[in-house]
């Protein structure tokens, strides 16, 4: 397992990159790349790849300012583009040490007013999505989660 964090990006400001820089470079070495061509009409692109499962191990390893810090700071990357199309993608590991398989959270400007809703629900969803992947077992190595703004929850896309 590579204990990197990478982080791929373009339309992002050297602010907004230095604030995740910082913070996350406390913890883990970081790999920092800007994208040079653009996805299919996105204003700014953000992915962050984190070398860790996604469990409550993570969120209290990252301790709660600096997690604080990264939603804020995503909050005001959705206000500063106001209806521009933009995407965050959250990539993990996993979910335990146990389970090898990547879980990706994929925050889109399309979800609207709930996007701040949808930020602070990922550290809250551990538990549902462990069920949800231990109940697949191995059979999918690749889970995508998406929100959804009509039920208000963050749903494993197909």
């Amino acid at each position: 397992m590579n204990d990197m964090i990478t982080i791929e990006y373009f339309g992002i400001s050297p602010f907004e990159i230095e604030v995740i820089y910082n913070t996350l470079s406390k913890f883990f070495p970081v790999d920092e790349e800007k994208i040079l061509t653009e996805e299919s009409g996105y204003v700014s692109l953000l992915n962050i790849e984190f070398p860790t499962p996604y469990d409550e191990y993570f969120f209290q390893s990252l301790g709660f300012d600096n997690w604080q810090k990264i939603k804020y700071l995503f909050k005001e990357m959705k206000r500063r583009r106001g209806k521009k199309a933009f995407k965050i993608t959250l990539s993990f590991c996993g979910i335990s040490a146990d389970i090898n398989s990547k879980v990706d959270f994929l925050l889109t400007n399309e979800i609207g007013p709930q996007f701040e809703y949808a930020i602070e629900k990922i550290e809250h969803a551990i538990d549902s999505i462990h069920q949800e992947i231990t109940n697949l077992g191995s059979k999918r190595q690749f889970m995508i989660y998406t929100y959804d703004a009509s039920a208000m929850k963050w749903l494993l896309s197909e």
